[in-house]
């Protein structure tokens, strides 16, 4: 089937406008968990803050929470793994709108 240039066109400018909104939201996804991951920074620090003087308190609770922190310790390195993958996604994205 034979397509216009006009048609060709218009299938460019879609498939344009689409890598645009995924880098977008790519950029979105990636503010987004810096804001989340620095915000965890600043609640560690205020632990380390308020457990210094109290250290048989803080031992206790990571004996009790030890499950609970091994499972956010897997989510915090699924957030690492996807946020890398989302680097590369949007370097991706960025060269394939350069060639266009």
């Amino acid at each position: 089937m034979l397509h216009t240039n006009c048609e060709v066109r218009k299938m460019n400018n879609y498939y344009k406008n689409k890598l645009k909104e995924r880098l977008t939201y790519c950029q979105d996804w990636k503010h987004s968990i810096d804001m989340y991951l620095a915000n965890k920074e600043i609640t560690k620090q205020a632990d380390e803050q308020f457990y210094k003087t109290r250290p048989f308190l803080k031992f206790v609770l990571k004996i009790y929470f030890l499950p609970y922190s091994m499972l956010r310790l897997a989510r915090y390195l699924r957030i690492r793994h996807e946020y890398k993958k989302n680097e590369i996604e949007m370097e991706v994205l960025t060269r394939k709108l350069k060639e266009n």
